[in-house]
Order: C-alpha cells, then structure tokens, then sequence
C-alpha cells in the first residue's frame, strides 16, 4: 500500500481539526455512545478538507492504485472523521478506477478493525459499495461478491452484506436482473442473528425492496417472525400500506408474547 507522507497526513488533520466545533463532537459522541473517536466536524467540512488536500498535496496525479491506496489508508486513522475522508475520497474521487478487485482490500478494513461501528459501517456501504454498483460493468457479479460477506466473521462486514444495497432495494430486479435473490438470500442468514445490528441491517435492506415486491418481503416477515427483533420488524414494515403494516406488527407482538409466557413457565 502506498504511504501517506506523515506532514501531508498532519496537514489533512490539521485541516480537519480546524473545522471542528465541540458542539458537533458532543453531538456524535453521545449519538454513537462512546464506541468512535470524534474531533467534531461536520460532514461538509470534512468533504471540503478531504477534496482541498487531495488537490494540494498532489495526489490526484498519482495512479488510479496509488489513489485508491490513500484513500484505504485514510480509513485506518483513529478518528471518524479520518476514516470518512477516506470514505469519501473512494466515492467522490476514485470511484471510477474501483471495481470487484478492490473487495479484499475493503474486507480487511472490516477484518483488521478499522470499521467497528454502524455509523462508519453505513455510510461506507452506501457511499462506496452502493455507489460501486451504479458504476460496475457487470453489476450482479459485483453484487454476488458483496452477498457473499453474509457468512464473514465480523459483524460490520456481515452487516454490509445488507446495508449495501439499501439504495438499490427499492427498484427491486429492474436495474439488476437477480439482484433481489442476493439481498434475500444474505437476509436469511443475517436474520438468524440476534445481534442488534445484524437485525437491523434486514429490516432497513427489506424496508426498501417492500416497496419494489411488498408480498416477498410480508413472506420474509411472516416466516421469520419468531426471529425478528421488533426494532427490525418495525423497521421492515415502515414503508407499507396501513393494513399490511399493522398485521405484521401484531403478529410479531402476538408471538413474542407467546415465547415469554412459555419462557415464564
């Protein structure tokens, strides 16, 4: 992987840091409980630091790889707001020279540590392996790829096996033929998985594609009841008819009900 000259990186920090309010950093270091380091800059301010110093330091006459590797870098700095111009650098500077090679590399940020938690988690699945999608030239394969972080280790990454194709759900296999196989198929296995964020990640993935093929998803819902957090089922059912959402609720309201009162036996 390429380096960061250490002064260039110091100068991005600065950049950033200058641009950092406390206000902003109480803000999201309370919303994210603790779990991420913040210096308090807003989203703006961190696209307007990351583009201003790709620009000065240089790097945008680099190769495509060399780019693509600072960018990966940026994403192993402690701070959020490091990590998301790195996030940033991939999806508004080097995404045209991305492509399904670059998935291991984007694996072993999950693998080594370096996206931890559903904040970074999120915009990284959206920003950047979303985005990749509207740019591959063989979107499903690409997809395929990504699903298949389902059966991955770490959370986050099995959680982008949803989350990435949020913005993709709602137009179901229009714009990619199979796609909704993929997103259903990584459903399945997230759902059987109590923890939080893996629950959360079906029903936000799910939520969209109702509104592509609502009978598929009522059916997900229905056969895994017993599984689905609430959080998750309210989640999946927001965006359907009146009817159709508050049956679904009650049903699970209904069953989880049943499983206590055999709990309480």
């Amino acid at each position: 992987m390429t380096a960061i000259d250490p002064d260039a990186l110091s100068r991005l920090q600065a950049a950033l840091e200058a641009r950092a309010t406390e206000k902003s950093r109480t803000f999201w270091s309370k919303y994210l409980k603790g779990d991420a380091a913040f210096r308090g800059v807003p989203m703006a301010g961190v696209r307007e630091a990351v583009h201003a110093w790709w620009r000065a330091e240089a790097i945008d006459e680099r190769s495509p790889d060399a780019q693509v590797d600072v960018a990966l870098r940026l994403l192993e700095e402690a701070y959020t707001e490091d990590k998301m111009a790195g996030v940033l650098a991939l999806s508004e500077i080097v995404m045209p020279h991305l492509g399904k090679q670059h998935l291991p590399a984007f694996a072993r940020l999950f693998a080594n540590g370096h996206i931890f938690d559903w904040n970074l988690c999120d915009w990284f699945c959206v920003k950047v392996l979303g985005k990749l999608l509207d740019h591959a030239q063989h979107p499903l394969d690409l997809a395929a790829a990504i699903a298949s972080w389902r059966a991955s280790g770490p959370l986050w990454q099995r959680r982008a096996a949803c989350v990435a194709f949020v913005n993709h759900g709602k137009h179901g296999d229009a714009r990619i033929p199979g796609l909704m196989d993929l997103v259903f198929a990584s459903a399945e296995a997230l759902v059987r998985d109590p923890e939080r964020f893996a629950q959360t990640g079906v029903g936000w993935v799910l939520r969209e594609c109702s509104l592509a093929d609502r009978e598929r998803v009522i059916a997900f819902g229905e056969q895994h009841v017993e599984r689905l957090s609430h959080e998750a089922m309210k989640s999946m059912v927001e965006k359907m008819p009146a009817e159709d959402k508050a049956r679904l609720l009650a049903l699970h309201k209904a069953v989880a009900s049943s499983a206590k009162r055999k709990t309480a036996r």
